[in-house]
C-alpha cells in the first residue's frame, strides 16, 4: 500500500483537469492554492480545452496533450465527465487520480449510480482514486496543498485522515493558532475505491508520520478496518473522533458522504479493541494529538496533582475521579519537600495545595519530588506558570510608569516573567521525559491562548482546564494499557 498511494502524497508532478480562470471554480482556488503553497510551478499542468492560459501557467487541451507523463491527476470537472477522464488517465498510463468533483452518492441515485461508474473504471484499470467529493491532499514536506482550502500549516509528524473534507480542513485551519504540526493531511470523501483504512495503513508504514488522526463518519467495511487498524495501532497512535452518535447524526451522515453510520456502542467498542484513542469533541481531537505526540505515555492509573489554589485542585480532583484515574497520598520525601517550602497549613495531601505561594523554587523543587516518586504515573500542575504572568498583570495595572518606572526597566521586568515561565516549562520538560511520564501543565487565565503556544514551543503541553488534562491523561492510558496486551 505504500508503494500504490505514494505518489498520491508525493507527486514529482501534477495535472489538473478543469483547471479555470474563473475565480467563482474548484479548478482556479484549487490551482491557487498549489501554487501559493509553494509546490514548483514548471511542475503543475493546467488542463483545460477551452484556455490557452491559466493562473500564469501554459494551459492543455487534455491528458494526451502534455509535455511529459505525470505522476498526479486531479479532477474538478462536472461529475458526468468523470468517468471519461479516467478512461483518459488510463489511456496514458496514469493511476493515480484525486477527484474533487461533488454531486455522486451523496446527492441521491442519480449521484450513487455515477459513483458507482467511475469506481468501475478504476478498478478496471487498476487506478488509484481518491474521493469522489473530496477536499484533496496535503504534504507540507513537499509544499503540496492540493486542496480546496487555502490552508498553510506548521510542519509536523502527523497525518490526518477525514471523511468530510470541510471539517479536515477546518480543524487543519485551527492548528496553527494551537501550534500544532502536520505533515500529511487526505480528504478520503466518498471512498468510492480507497476507504479511510487504506490511508490509514499507509500513513502507518509513512517514515515522516509519528501519528495518525482520522475524522469518521461511517465504515462499509468494518471488519477490514478493524483488521488494518489494529495492526497500525501497535507501531504508532491514531486518535478518531467519530460523527453521527446520534440517529439524527447519523441521517445527517448518510446525506453527506453516503456513509453507513451504525451504532455508536459498536463503534466505542470497535475502537476500544483496535487501540484508537477516541475524542469526544474536535478540540479534544486536537489536545490529544498535542498531548500524545509530545510526552511519555502514562504506565498507570495514578495522578498527582499540585495547585496554586485549593478550589482548582477540588475541580481537578473530581475530573480526575470521574476518569477513572486515582490520586495516592503524597509520599515521605514529598511531604519533606512541602514543609521546606511551604507555610505549615500546607494540605498535606494530594492535591498538594502551593496555598499561593509564589516562590518558583519551591514550585520546581516538588514538582521534581512528585515526577521522581513511584507513586504517581502522571503529574498535573495548575497555575505555576501563571504565577509569573500574574505579577505582570499586577504591575502594569498599578501604572509602573507612574510610579517611576523607566520604559526599558518595565520591558526588562516583563522579559524576566516570560524568561522565568520559560525556564520552568523546560524544566518540567526534562523531567517529564527522564521520568518516562507525562507532565501536563494547566494555565485558566493569566497567560493568553497566544502566550501559551508561543510558550509551548511545539514542545510543552499546556492546557486551559484541569478536565481536558485529566480526560487527555485517562485516553493516553487506555491506548498504554492497549499496547501492553497487543504486543
Amino acid at each position: 500500500m505504500t508503494s500504490d498511494l505514494d505518489p498520491i502524497f508525493n507527486p514529482d508532478s501534477i495535472a489538473l483537469v478543469g483547471a479555470s480562470n474563473r475565480p467563482d471554480k474548484w479548478g482556479s482556488f484549487l490551482l491557487g492554492h498549489l501554487m501559493g503553497g509553494g509546490y514548483g510551478h514548471e511542475n503543475i499542468f493546467p488542463v483545460n480545452p477551452h484556455e490557452k492560459q491559466i493562473h500564469g501557467l501554459k494551459a492543455y487541451p487534455s491528458l494526451a496533450e502534455l509535455p511529459r507523463k505525470v505522476s498526479l491527476v486531479i479532477i474538478t470537472t462536472p461529475a458526468k465527465l468523470v468517468a471519461g477522464i479516467l478512461e483518459e488517465c488510463a489511456a496514458q498510463g496514469l493511476k493515480h487520480v484525486v477527484v474533487i468533483s461533488s454531486n455522486f452518492s451523496e446527492v441521491g441515485l442519480e449521484g450513487a449510480e455515477l459513483e458507482r461508474e467511475i469506481a468501475e473504471v478504476a478498478r478496471k484499470h487498476g487506478l488509484m482514486m481518491v474521493g469522489p467529493n473530496t477536499m484533496g491532499v496535503i504534504n507540507t514536506r513537499k509544499d503540496m496543498y492540493a486542496v480546496g482550502a487555502p490552508l498553510q500549516l506548521i510542519r509536523g509528524n502527523i497525518a490526518y485522515v477525514s471523511q468530510s473534507g470541510n471539517v479536515g480542513a477546518q480543524m487543519l485551519g485551527w492548528t496553527g493558532s494551537q501550534g500544532v504540526g502536520f505533515g500529511k493531511f487526505a480528504g478520503s470523501g466518498n471512498e468510492a475505491t480507497l476507504h479511510c483504512q487504506d490511508f490509514i495503513q499507509y500513513f502507518g508504514e509513512d517514515p515522516d508520520t509519528d501519528l495518525i488522526l482520522a475524522y469518521i463518519e461511517g465504515l462499509d467495511d468494518g471488519r477490514d478496518f478493524l483488521r488494518i487498524v489494529r495492526e497500525v495501532a501497535k507501531r504508532k497512535p491514531i486518535i478518531a473522533l467519530k460523527s453521527g452518535r446520534t440517529e439524527a447524526g447519523m441521517k445527517a451522515a448518510a446525506s453527506h458522504t453516503g456513509a453507513l453510520a451504525g451504532s455508536d456502542k459498536i463503534y466505542e467498542a470497535a475502537f476500544h479493541q483496535a487501540g484508537i484513542m477516541r475524542a469526544e469533541t474536535t478540540q479534544e481531537m486536537l489536545d490529544l494529538a498535542k498531548a500524545v505526540s509530545r510526552l511519555p505515555l502514562p504506565r498507570g492509573n495514578r495522578v498527582g496533582i499540585i495547585t496554586l489554589g485549593g478550589g482548582w485542585g477540588v475541580i481537578a480532583t473530581d475530573a480526575a475521579a470521574l476518569c477513572n484515574l486515582e490520586l495516592p497520598p503524597p509520599d515521605e520525601n514529598i511531604i519533606r519537600v512541602c514543609d521546606e517550602y511551604l507555610p505549615s497549613f500546607w494540605s498535606h495531601g494530594n492535591p498538594v495545595d502551593l496555598v499561593g505561594s509564589f516562590n518558583a523554587e519551591g514550585h520546581l523543587r516538588i514538582i521534581e519530588e512528585m515526577m521522581k516518586s513511584p507513586s504517581y504515573d502522571s503529574v498535573v500542575v495548575l497555575g505555576s506558570l501563571g504565577t509569573g504572568s500574574l505579577m505582570g498583570m499586577s504591575m502594569m495595572a498599578s501604572d509602573p510608569i507612574a510610579a517611576g518606572w523607566d520604559e526599558q526597566q518595565l520591558k526588562n521586568f516583563l522579559d524576566s516573567l516570560k524568561e522565568k515561565n520559560r525556564s520552568m516549562l523546560d524544566r518540567m520538560l526534562e523531567l517529564s521525559h527522564a521520568c518516562e511520564k507525562p507532565l501536563v501543565d494547566v494555565e485558566m487565565q493569566f497567560i493568553g491562548d497566544d502566550a501559551l503556544v508561543e510558550l509551548e514551543a511545539g514542545r510543552g503541553v499546556i492546557f486551559t482546564s484541569p478536565e481536558k488534562a485529566a480526560q487527555v491523561i485517562s485516553k493516553m492510558l487506555r491506548y498504554a494499557e492497549f499496547l501492553k496486551h497487543a504486543l
